[in-house]
């Protein structure tokens, strides 16, 4: 049994048990291992994930593997496909990893073999192929621990120039980037960008999180360092009005962190959530009011914190991690930023997991708008033989219950009980076994509670 001490919060500690391979509120729709024969150590076949939307909304999902990368269309998930692989150098522990900008993918990695440097890939052509425009260098660059990306810029960090300090790089041109300027010391494990500043994990002792002013990209300038007790600080994220902020740690602690952030002079601890044993939380991510986690030993974790400061909800997990006793071992990373609510994770060993929460069949999600207020629809058609749709809208993650009920009052069928994310949502009903008349249906939330009428009519 793998036991989730789960969670300290000011002094408060509580603790939840998640077993291996155990689900909750969370869906497996496919999962794809096509690229374990190769990796060092032994059973380390695959590194991170990020995911892309085409222009007509196509979902792409990209996972760093022993020796590339591999791109998959998971728009439908009942036939995930390889579209195209992309060499890349390997490297100790096979690492990767990526961001997209437009209809490109930038992949950076530690190898310094073939197809060193940051690699450039247009993606326009999936799902037929993609095409490996070129691998750039710059000076004596030619590797690279993470890459993020804001606006026209690439942020490198843990690369084999300036000690590993932030390198900024112009991509105005897509195809030819232009180093810039470089951030201040010291050594950059990764970072998360918020308009023009800088979140960035200095991993190495003594560990911190630093916030650096990247407004001039060629004169990078240091606001603030923020040092805290037994810190390995591996990654960093901010809500979206940047009042909270996520560290993770790599070591130490191996916690995830969360603190306010209001007043960058006095950056304020809020909540830890511990995972089991010793297992590490490797990568962390705000998405509106929900915090995504990949870790270790336990697959991906999702928190409703849409109640800060107040304590943090686990609405989901799914773990895919079977093993016992290796520390690095299991999910990698976690991508949920697809407008269709799906997610996707990379485990080390077994490669990519396509998830969703709830039960897949039961709530479509219509789009990446967040509404301003909760709704329910009218269904349509209405009267109808034998099915219809209702639609209802969230405007933050949820724990919803959306049943429907005869005139008598008697449940006749559960359509969700569990938590979605913010967003627009359907579904369908299907009144096929029942006979002709009035029937109610009602979307119960913590804040709202709603009832209509419809009529099926045989």
């Amino acid at each position: 049994m793998k036991n989730f001490l789960s969670v300290i919060f000011l002094a408060a500690l509580c603790s939840q048990s998640i077993f291996s391979q155990g689900s909750s509120n969370m869906t497996l729709l496919a999962q794809k291992d096509e690229h374990n024969a190769g990796g060092t150590p032994a059973d380390w076949h695959y590194a991170s994930c990020w995911g892309w939307t085409s222009p007509n909304g196509r979902e792409y999902a990209i996972i760093g593997y022993w020796n590339g990368t591999a791109i998959y269309d998971i728009t439908d998930p009942k036939n995930v496909v390889q579209c195209d692989t992309i060499p890349g150098p390997t490297s100790f522990y096979n690492y990767r990893e990526f961001t997209v900008v437009d209809n490109y993918l930038y992949i950076v990695s530690e190898g310094t073999n073939n197809n060193a440097g940051l690699q450039i890939v247009n993606l326009q052509y999936l799902p037929d192929s993609v095409r490996h425009v070129r691998n750039w260098t710059f000076g004596s660059y030619n590797r690279t621990h993470t890459v993020k990306s804001s606006g026209n810029f690439l942020y490198l960090n843990g690369a084999n120039t300036n000690a590993g300090a932030l390198q900024i790089v112009d991509i105005t041109d897509r195809e030819n980037p232009v180093a810039r300027g470089v951030g201040p010391a010291p050594y950059v494990h990764d970072c998360f960008i918020k308009n023009d500043t800088v979140y960035a994990a200095n991993i190495y002792t003594p560990s911190r999180m630093s916030i650096i002013n990247v407004t001039n990209k060629d004169n990078p300038t240091l606001i603030t360092q923020h040092v805290y007790s037994n810190a390995v600080c591996h990654n960093v994220w901010t809500s979206n009005n940047r009042r909270w902020l996520l560290t993770t740690d790599e070591g130490g602690s191996n916690h995830l962190k969360i603190w306010n952030a209001e007043n960058l002079s006095n950056i304020t601890f809020v909540y830890e959530y511990m995972p089991y044993e010793l297992a590490m939380v490797h990568n962390a991510y705000f998405k509106g009011d929900t915090i995504f986690m990949a870790h270790y030993r336990a697959g991906v974790v999702a928190l409703d914190v849409s109640n800060l400061p107040n304590q943090p909800t686990v609405i989901g997990y799914y773990d895919t991690y079977v093993g016992s006793g290796l520390a690095y071992q299991g999910a990698w990373n976690v991508y949920p930023y697809f407008n269709s609510g799906r997610f996707i994770v990379s485990d080390i060993k077994t490669g990519l997991y396509v998830l969703r929460f709830g039960n897949p069949n039961a709530i479509n999600n219509n789009g990446s708008g967040i509404p301003s207020a909760y709704k329910l629809e009218q269904n349509y058609p209405n009267p109808f033989n034998p099915a219809t749709k209702i639609n209802f809208e969230l405007p933050k993650t949820s724990k919803i219950t959306l049943t429907v009920y005869d005139a008598a009052g008697r449940l006749v069928k559960n359509l969700y009980d569990g938590f979605l994310s913010a967003g627009k949502f359907s579904t369908d009903f299907d009144g096929n076994n029942l006979s002709s008349g009035i029937y109610f249906y009602s979307l119960t939330t913590d804040e709202f509670k709603e009832t209509k009428k419809m009529v099926l009519a045989k």
